[in-house]
């Protein structure tokens, strides 16, 4: 059961043989394809939550690696500090501190002097200072240098400081590793738009000035929010990873069914069930996941030793009423609209909230659609009735 965990790690995933191939050119394929070409440009992978970009971000970073003189570095940026606090400048500095991990043994003075200012531009320090001064008041021995990296609430801004430090380790490590690529995790997570597109302006520029490649995990709203022109002026490439229409393509149908036969044991899930599965999913491989793991534990519950439509069934609609927590009167009336015309044309605030929390879809093949999640739709209409 734990091979459909849907909080487990995707590297873990990848490790343990279940990563499958999706059908057709995948982000991941164009994406090193890309960075092979040039690999100091700057990406920005976009996509719905439960799509699949982190476990595309680590494929790319292995085959990337796979790349004569290029080095790639996977980078989760809530290790280093909470994502909503993140400013301009965070990025920069998680740069330096992964560069200077990379050449923490070099015996250069040079480098050695970099590392330790790094370190310190990151994460703050103490110094000692003269009680006697007047600038000082407090009449202490040591004063507190915040780093850029926010402990709490707090941030700086890029600094020529940290820049001309970030530049200095690149050549070093630049030596020893070749081009540089750093692919950084998480940032789909922040909500806040505004301060999305300040880091991938402010920070995209200073690392891509470095030499150094960028690939980053975005929210939707770069795309529908009022931020897009911001995106295209300021990175190579925008890349978009959209969810698979099982309904309409084949091939993203015949996908999910091989994930199913990677991750169980033959015939521990019923025909019937895997169709059921695959069907509610919506094409979304989070919800697929987390979908088959609540079928195994009813399965369990029943004390049947086979998954049954029924087991997930249920299954459907104890995540289906979990989905649709908080939605708002306005919101369930854009879903009606929808479900009557088919037609949906993302423009409000309201509209964008629906495509992040997966309760409209969005699919891009075989061509542009948008669906109300199949796990939701019998309780929508239930309330709309």
């Amino acid at each position: 059961m734990a091979a459909f965990e849907g909080a487990a790690n995707p590297s873990e995933a990848i490790e343990s043989g279940y990563y499958v191939h999706a059908p057709g050119k995948l982000l991941v394929d164009n994406i090193s394809n890309r960075i092979a070409l040039r690999p100091s440009s700057s990406h920005l992978l976009l996509g719905g939550i439960g799509s699949g970009k982190t476990t595309q971000l680590l494929v790319a970073c292995q085959q990337i690696n796979e790349i004569e003189d290029i080095h790639a570095i996977y980078v989760d940026v809530s290790r280093y500090t909470d994502i909503s606090k993140i400013t301009t400048g965070v990025l920069t500095a998680i740069t330096g501190l992964e560069l200077a991990k990379l050449i923490k043994d070099s015996q250069d003075k040079n480098v050695i002097e970099s590392i330790k200012l790094i370190r310190n531009l990151a994460h703050g320090y103490t110094t000692e200072y003269d009680p006697y001064d007047d600038f000082y008041d407090d009449g202490g021995q040591y004063i507190a240098v915040k780093g850029i990296i926010p402990k709490k609430t707090e941030g700086y801004g890029i600094s020529l400081q940290l820049v001309e430090t970030v530049s200095k380790l690149a050549k070093a490590t630049f030596e020893n590793y070749g081009n540089l690529v750093l692919l950084f995790d998480g940032l789909d997570r922040l909500d806040d738009a505004k301060a999305f597109m300040q880091v991938v302006y402010s920070d995209a520029k200073s690392i891509s000035s470095s030499g150094i490649g960028v690939v980053l995990i975005g929210s939707l709203t770069a795309i529908y929010g009022d931020y897009h022109d911001t995106v295209d002026k300021s990175l190579d490439y925008l890349c978009y990873q959209p969810f698979f229409d099982v309904e309409n393509d084949p091939e993203a149908y015949n996908f999910f069914e091989e994930i199913i036969q990677t991750r169980s044991s033959e015939d521990f899930i019923e025909e019937a069930a895997i169709k059921a599965l695959i069907r509610f999913s919506g094409g979304v491989l989070r919800d697929f996941i987390t979908l088959t793991q609540a079928s195994i534990e009813e399965t369990y519950l029943s004390g049947e030793d086979k998954v049954q439509e029924q087991q997930v069934l249920k299954a459907v609609d104890s995540i289906g009423r979990n989905q649709l927590l908080g939605i708002s009167d306005n919101e369930l009336k854009i879903i009606k609209q929808i479900l009557k015309t088919r037609i949906f044309i993302p423009r409000t605030d309201e509209d964008l909230r629906l495509l992040v929390r997966r309760v409209i879809l969005e699919y891009r093949y075989p061509k542009l659609r948008y669906a109300v999640h199949p796990a939701i739709k019998p309780l929508i209409q239930q309330i709309l009735d």
